[in-house]
């Protein structure tokens, strides 16, 4: 979509936190190295930086957690100001169009609908379920054993029906 006053080279979204300053919520992390440079030349090549951040949202306000210090968008602005990072606009809303999105959190989707890297996308997020597919049978019963192990020690029902840790050299009735 083009509209009359849509920027000589586009929009492009920029994710805030983790992506132009560190995780620091409710603070403001330090800038993140380089990301007032790149932002700077972006701008002087004629696009329109947009901070697209969840500080914003409207669900901070329905969880009444709404703290107006690190969530509106004045002190989003005060933050970019302060650190001479330039933007041109701070957005509230669903994702807005753009010829890019820089986020810490994005995953590259590469392909067609012949192929594509759907599957390194999905074992990106799940990489409990990457395993070589055709495992010998004995690895299989190894991999749940294990599994089912950690399972058990992890919920601590693994070590309160061993005998000795019951009866230790400390033990009294």
């Amino acid at each position: 979509m083009v509209t009359s006053n849509t920027p000589p080279r586009g929009v492009v979204v920029v994710d805030l936190d983790g992506t132009i300053c560190e995780h620091r919520y409710p603070a403001f992390g330090e800038p993140i190295a380089g990301a007032k440079e790149a932002l700077q030349r972006l701008k002087a090549a004629g696009f329109w930086i947009v901070i697209h951040t969840v500080r914003t949202s409207a669900s901070w306000q329905a969880a009444e957690t709404y703290a107006p210090e690190v969530n509106s968008p004045e002190a989003v602005s005060a933050f970019l100001q302060r650190h001479q990072i330039p933007y041109d606009e701070i957005w509230m809303h669903d994702k807005p169009f753009a010829v890019a999105y820089i986020d810490d959190r994005g995953l590259r989707l590469t392909g067609n609908r012949s192929v594509s890297n759907w599957h390194e996308i999905a074992d990106a997020l799940l990489p409990w379920e990457t395993r070589p597919p055709d495992l010998p049978r004995w690895l299989v019963w190894l991999v749940k054993q294990c599994t089912a192990w950690g399972q058990r020690l992890r919920g601590g029902s693994l070590w309160p029906s061993l005998p000795w840790k019951k009866r230790g050299p400390y033990y009294r009735e």
